[in-house]
């Protein structure tokens, strides 16, 4: 599923974080907290997002660049985190160093993954072409998954670039979260979180320390937590509610709440509250002679073209269509 099909963020987004969002995205001279720290002047694409999370902040970026010749990627700072890398295409040639020491550097079939310890200084010289998706995931954001889960806190992440391994669940919400990056208005709140924290998951189970593995809820809401997530859901159409309150108003961890909703109403929060959203416009259309421009704002989407693509793939028809055969 695209990230553009989820809730839209155009009002439920801060006017401060959507600006804060924009402009890390398009002025940053350098890249995000990855491996191949660049400048905007040296690739084709270079965009990032980043998520408050805590202590620190969550990164999404995506660079590449369509001919060779890059270089020499640029110095970054150490952060007490990791960078999981995904090649969307092949990196045939390049040369590795982490901490000054020359790696073994194969090259990289499209669908690679790698997970970088960016307590290490790397640098890397890059000779052919390149696309590149990264998470960044702080230390303090993994501890707060791996704690919420009721789990040991992961040592280590180990997947090494030389290994050449592929993981669908990483390459999914890679490609599922590059959207938000061109398009960070039409993106919840709610679905980044979820994105997040799913990845962190999953990272922990695949690639964490021995013993640090996840341990699955198995309940789902009670009556007063279903009806509470809810009443939150629904009050703000938009999507803007995090992840961590509504886990908090139902007294659970995020990791516990996650599960335990899908339980229950056999789908993630995020996308319940999109079914809603659907259903509000089609009680609109019903009952008001507002245009379906006004319609799509009243039921949280981002403007009419967002609103009228989400409900032609969700309905299979489009939303003017779908009015004229209901007052036949």
């Amino acid at each position: 599923m695209s990230v553009l099909d989820q809730p839209a963020a155009s009002s439920g987004w801060s006017a401060q974080t959507l600006g804060t969002i924009r402009t890390r995205r398009t002025t940053s001279k350098y890249g995000s907290v990855v491996i191949a720290q660049t400048t905007v002047a040296r690739v084709d694409r270079l965009k990032h997002l980043t998520i408050p999370a805590g202590e620190d902040d969550v990164v999404i970026s995506h660079a590449s660049r369509d001919r060779a010749g890059h270089g020499l990627t640029d110095p970054q700072a150490r952060k007490a985190g990791y960078a999981v890398c995904v090649h969307l295409d092949e990196l045939s040639s390049y040369d590795l160093w982490v901490d000054d020491r020359h790696c073994a550097s194969p090259s990289l079939p499209a669908g690679t993954i790698h997970i970088s310890d960016m307590r290490h200084s790397w640098r890397a010289d890059i000779q052919s072409s390149f696309d590149v998706a990264n998470f960044y995931i702080p230390q303090s954001s993994l501890d707060e998954v791996a704690e919420g889960q009721g789990t040991r806190v992961a040592e280590a992440l180990h997947c090494p670039l030389a290994e050449k391994k592929t993981d669908a669940v990483v390459t999914h919400v890679a490609m599922a979260l590059l959207p938000a990056l061109t398009r960070p208005e039409q993106t919840s709140r709610i679905f980044l979180d979820h994105a997040w924290r799913a990845l962190a998951a999953h990272v922990l189970e695949a690639y964490g320390s021995s013993g640090a593995r996840p341990k699955i809820a198995r309940g789902g809401l009670s009556p007063w937590q279903e009806r509470r997530a809810k009443e939150m859901l629904l009050a703000d159409l938009n999507g803007n509610v995090r992840l961590p309150d509504l886990a908090q108003a139902c007294h659970l961890s995020c990791s516990h709440f996650s599960h335990a909703f899908r339980r229950t109403m056999g789908c993630p929060p995020h996308r319940w509250l999109l079914f809603q959203r659907i259903e509000r416009s089609k009680e609109l259309m019903l009952n008001s002679d507002q245009p379906l421009s006004e319609i799509a704002l009243n039921a949280g989407f981002a403007d009419q073209s967002h609103f009228t693509r989400v409900f032609s793939r969700m309905v299979k028809t489009s939303p003017a269509a779908w009015k004229r055969a209901q007052e036949r």
